[in-house]
């Protein structure tokens, strides 16, 4: 479902770029609440949040198994603090979106930012700037102007 409305938004931008325009922000991993790393876990939610059988498995278990010890890591390089989660969309809002297909020199310079760019539309990644994260968030810095505050493995 997310790819088909990154797609829906990128085809109303190309057809209304004039009137209108988007910004997505694939968003990392947020956590319900206070979102803090220390509450990140293999299951996705802090503790308050997971059902009562996800919770005992986890404490009954004594330990991690490996895979849940990847699905951690995975959340942890993937995790969106509420401050930088706040700035993204703040940004996003501001962004001067391309309305036209032109070869100005801002169109073309805004076209070699990011490869989803295009008129009435720009996709972008929104994570924190966590240690050994798997997306690369330069472009996005460039075209937002934001740069990631937080970690989760500091």
């Amino acid at each position: 479902s997310k790819l088909a409305g990154e797609r829906l938004a990128m085809t109303l931008g190309s057809m209304y770029g004039g009137i209108t325009s988007f910004v997505v922000l694939r968003i990392g991993w947020c956590q319900p609440g206070e979102n803090l790393p220390n509450t990140l876990c293999a299951a996705g939610s802090p503790p308050e949040f997971l059902l009562e059988t996800e919770d005992s498995n986890a404490t009954n278990n004594g330990g991690m198994s490996e895979g849940d010890a990847k699905d951690e890591i995975w959340f942890k390089q993937m995790w969106l603090s509420n401050r930088d989660y706040l700035r993204y969309f703040e940004a996003a809002i501001d962004l001067d979106v391309p309305t036209v297909e032109s070869d100005t020199s801002a169109s073309q310079e805004m076209q070699h930012v990011h490869r989803h760019v295009r008129k009435g539309f720009v996709l972008v990644n929104a994570m924190s700037a966590n240690r050994d994260a798997k997306w690369n968030l330069d472009e996005t810095k460039r075209l937002l102007g934001v740069v990631s505050q937080d970690d989760s493995l500091a």
